[in-house]
């Protein structure tokens, strides 16, 4: 069954919402775990995570965000997923903005705008919560359970009091977001399914992070691998796991879980498919004593 899609911040609040304008701050609760759902950011997002664990899956990899840890993610397409603390419920606190509006900010504050050029263009940023940032976050969660209504003006200060503060402390890291690598179809195609290469993401998700229809994401595959993406994939699993295998310390029981599949007995049936050998077996031969 095809998994929702949701648009945020659109989803929020549909047609009292302009993002495009203003600064959206929410309070997110869940009560069940989720598993790889699928978003639309129609705007780039501040997530301040309260409790739980939270997975994200960009066309260039994924990256996992615990407790005491909060990122920023551009706009685009990505999956995710969330786990529930061990007792209670998944909480964040969300804080949307666009382009614009991010623009806005380093014109204003371009005296502050010193030190390295930004490196890094992935499209998030992990950054660790100081006591700093648990006082900002306990402060909105206070304003937020209160009820009372924040005003623009108000949710614009706030997301510049952080941006600022970040802004001090990591200078080249922040900028990186204004320059988020924009690549050509063909190769955001190719760090999409090789990023992804030892995750169980599948066919359809893989279109969806490339922005694309499936029958699309298999002719553009076709046209790039000279295969499919089933193919191909399966190919790259098996070569990862043959890799894996001669060092003594990677055993089949844990690289099956490293290169995607959801089982052991059905890694080893393909592995044998491929290798006319299981993989314990292929161990012994590659492994020296």
């Amino acid at each position: 069954m095809a998994l929702n899609i949701y648009n945020l911040p659109y989803d929020l609040a549909p047609g009292t919402i302009n993002p495009d304008k203003s600064v959206i701050i929410r309070c997110y609760k869940a009560q069940h775990n989720t598993v790889r759902n699928k978003i639309i950011l129609h705007q780039n997002m501040i997530n301040l995570l309260i409790s739980g664990t939270k997975t994200i899956t960009y066309p260039e990899g994924t990256v996992t965000v615990q407790e005491k840890e909060f990122l920023i993610l551009s706009k685009g397409n990505c999956l995710t997923s969330e786990i529930l603390p061990e007792h209670g419920l998944f909480s964040s606190i969300l804080l949307y903005f666009s382009h614009e509006l991010l623009a806005d900010f380093f014109i204003k504050y371009k005296s502050s705008l010193k030190g390295e050029e930004p490196t890094d263009q992935k499209p998030y940023l992990i950054f660790k919560q100081d006591p700093f940032i648990l006082n900002y976050i306990n402060s909105l969660d206070l304003l937020l359970q209160s009820g009372v209504a924040l005003s623009e003006e108000f949710n614009l200060l706030k997301l510049e009091e952080l941006l600022l503060y970040l802004l001090k402390l990591y200078p080249a890291k922040l900028r990186s977001l204004l320059i988020v690598a924009k690549d050509n179809e063909d190769m955001q195609l190719r760090k999409t399914v090789e990023s992804n290469i030892g995750h169980t993401v599948t066919i359809e998700e893989l279109a969806f992070l490339c922005n694309s229809s499936m029958s699309t994401f298999k002719r553009r595959f076709k046209r790039i691998y000279n295969t499919s993406p089933q193919k191909w994939l399966l190919l790259r699993k098996l070569q990862f796991a043959a890799e894996l295998l001669k060092h003594p310390d990677q055993r089949p029981g844990i690289i099956y879980q490293k290169i995607g599949y959801e089982n052991h007995s059905s890694f080893t049936q393909s592995f044998k498919q491929h290798y006319g050998m299981t993989p314990r077996q292929y161990q012994d031969l590659n492994v020296k004593p």
